[in-house]
């Protein structure tokens, strides 16, 4: 009786682990710390992110000092497909500095994890 509650158990768990994303847990990875030259443009990558996403934003918390200041809290780019991108040509950074990125990766059941990684044009 007791091997049979065990069992039950384990398929539960697992089970409610399926539920979840497969059992990986959602983990939001923004990549390392990036420095470009001005104009150039930088690749982001959440691709080592886990779980399963649906949705990946990528905001800017803090920007240079100056002209750039105000756009903290502007949403660089937003999409359900693809896991990295490069800025396009009109989107390369102009300003020197460093800028806080964040990633924020969703699941189908709405979940987020969150993580920063600082851009530095030179």
């Amino acid at each position: 009786m007791q091997r049979i509650l065990v069992a039950l158990l384990v398929v539960l768990g697992l089970l409610v682990a399926g539920c979840r994303g497969g059992g990986i847990a959602l983990k939001a990875n923004a990549g390392s710390d990036v420095t470009v030259a001005v104009g150039e443009q930088p690749k982001f990558d959440a691709c080592a992110s886990t779980g399963n996403i649906v949705n990946y934003k990528w905001t800017i918390l803090k920007a240079p000092e100056g002209e750039m200041a105000g756009d903290a809290g502007k949403v660089i780019r937003e999409t359900d497909a693809n896991c990295s991108f490069t800025l396009d040509e009109t989107m390369a950074l102009k300003y020197l500095g460093a800028w806080e990125i964040q990633l924020e990766v969703r699941d189908a059941a709405g979940n987020t994890s969150t993580d920063t990684f600082i851009l530095t044009v030179k």
